[in-house]
């Protein structure tokens, strides 16, 4: 599987979906419109809820997948693509907000449209990660940075397991997104997985 790619298989693509809905609710602008990039984008059934306003570019690996949701989302672009690398070389558009809902590690599809993207200076961005699971059952994990701890002994797991938010993803996105500084932010967790969202302000 591609790090951070939610590959369907017959799975099912969200957990508490309406506790999902409620998070970017909770940080969206209240006017309606603007660009958004939404990898992972499944059958589209969370950009149909909230994003149908926005013109949508997007992304999937999964071929039957991509089209259902631009069956769903009329007017938008969908890519069969490796959500990790960026599809969307030469688009003018300036975007308004990123939604990065993957199963595992969201940050390497992250990096890739901060890297190459327009960006407006207002952005708002969603996150689903999922690598506590590997703190804990492994000991090994991929930091956004690209650095990968190994062999943690349990106290360890347990210390990064329970701070992994505030010392390893927090601090890096504060930084990574300089000259852009967050103006607000939210967050909830569903056993090891951590739903977040970030409202960031050049």
């Amino acid at each position: 599987m591609v790090p951070g790619m939610f590959e369907s298989s017959g799975k099912k693509q969200h957990m508490q979906f309406f506790r999902k809905v409620a998070l970017r609710k909770k940080l969206m602008p209240p006017r309606t419109g603007g660009v958004a990039y939404i990898p992972y984008i499944g059958d589209g059934d969370l950009a149909a809820e909230l994003y149908s306003s926005y013109k949508i570019f997007g992304a999937d690996l999964d071929p039957t997948r991509v089209k259902t949701a631009s069956s769903r989302l009329k007017e938008s672009n969908i890519k069969v693509y490796d959500c990790d690398l960026w599809p969307f070389l030469g688009i003018p558009d300036a975007f308004t907000l990123g939604d990065f809902d993957a199963y595992n590690m969201p940050y390497n599809s992250f990096k890739s449209f901060w890297i190459n993207a327009n960006k407006a200076d207002h952005l708002t961005l969603f996150f689903t990660d999922g690598v506590r699971q590997s703190i804990i059952r492994t000991g090994t994990f991929k930091k956004p940075d690209g650095e990968i701890l190994r062999n943690l002994d349990l106290k360890e797991r347990r210390k990064a397991y329970n701070f992994y938010f505030k010392r390893y993803i927090y601090p890096w996105f504060e930084e990574y997104i300089k000259p852009y500084k967050v103006v607000k932010k939210s967050l909830y967790l569903r056993s090891s997985m951590i739903y977040w969202g970030a409202v960031i302000k050049k």
